[in-house]
Order: structure tokens, then sequence, then C-alpha cells
């Protein structure tokens, strides 16, 4: 029986701008969590010409029912990356967001 998964996303091309990879180095976000945040991440566009994908609640829960509980994995919680909206492709920056 197959199973299908509609909060997955394809697997796409995903290019760091300078600036992100800067921002990921500053604020302690691997760059290879990107991926993954862009596949579970809430999307929401932010107004500036870019769609954040952020790590909420439901989000983590997405992620743990699929890869399990881990150091890693729990330190996602809350971060958010931005890619632009004409290529979807380009990470603008990327970050934690503290509530």
């Amino acid at each position: 029986m197959e199973h299908s998964c509609t909060y997955l996303r394809p697997a796409r091309r995903i290019v760091l701008s300078h600036h992100a990879r800067r921002r990921a180095q500053q604020r302690g976000v691997p760059t290879n969590a990107v991926p993954v945040i862009t596949a579970f991440g809430e999307a929401s566009y932010d107004g500036k010409g870019g769609v954040r994908y952020l790590m909420t609640e439901k989000a983590m829960d997405r992620l743990v029912r699929t890869l399990g509980r881990n150091q890693q994995i729990d330190a996602l919680t809350g971060t958010y990356v931005v890619v632009s909206s004409q290529d979807h492709e380009t990470v603008i920056t990327l970050g934690h967001r503290y509530s």
C-alpha cells in the first residue's frame, strides 16, 4: 500500500545567497537544515518578495512524526527560512524566531 504525505513538497534546488550564508553562520543555523525547513515549515508570504517557512509547533509535530526526535531536530523549533518568491529556490535569509 502506498502512503501519500501531502505536506511533503517535491525536492527542489536550493541556493543560499551570500547574505543567507553569513546569517546562517552568525545565527547558528546549519545550512543542511534548509531543505528540511522548507519541506516541513509553514509557508507564508512576507510581503517583501519572499516566502517564509517557519518551524511552528505544528510543523515540528509533522517533522518528528516523520524523522523522529533528537537534539538536532528539536533545535529547529522557531527556525525560519525566507526564500525568493520569484524563483522559489534562492534563500534570502534565515534565523530563529523568539517569542
